[in-house]
């Protein structure tokens, strides 16, 4: 189950969806030339300093639910089509997931009248989509492996 390739992607998507919560999203730098290493706020997952300590709890409970149906889609190895239907639900759900981020990031930027700095955050927030085609791909090589399988005997 473990050494299985695709497996092993989205045990990579679990750990990104945790690193998420220890990497800021953006961080947001005063305009005045005089103070120009302040900073204004910091929006991560778990919190926005200088806004409401409530406006991330959506997106944590996004990222929870998202590691949470990988982790069990690794365990459903034995139903390979469930797993491709999962999976690719998965990607379209992490997409709108990465565009809320960034919508949030934005409103924020207009909130605090200054250009948002994306951090290591956003990036990582895009490495999901990368494992999650390569699990689906996989997921359909053995797929078509076994059915081969099965005409031969």
């Amino acid at each position: 189950m473990i050494q299985r390739t695709q497996s092993l992607y989205l045990l990579t998507v679990v750990i990104v969806y945790l690193l998420l919560f220890f990497f800021p999203i953006a961080t947001y730098p005063s305009l005045a030339t005089d103070s120009a290493s302040e900073i204004v706020s910091k929006f991560s997952i778990l919190n926005i300093t200088n806004a409401n300590p409530n406006s991330t709890i959506p997106l944590i409970i996004a990222v929870i639910v998202l590691a949470i149906t990988t982790i069990v889609t690794i365990f459903l190895y034995k139903k390979r089509i469930m797993q491709i239907r999962i999976t690719s639900i998965l990607l379209l759900v992490h997409i709108a997931f990465v565009a809320a981020l960034f919508y949030v990031a934005d409103t924020l930027t207009k909130k605090f009248g200054t250009q948002a700095v994306y951090g290591i955050g956003s990036y990582i927030a895009l490495l999901p989509l990368v494992f999650l085609v390569l699990a689906n791909r996989d997921i359909r090589k053995d797929e078509k492996m076994v059915k081969s399988t099965d005409r031969l005997r």
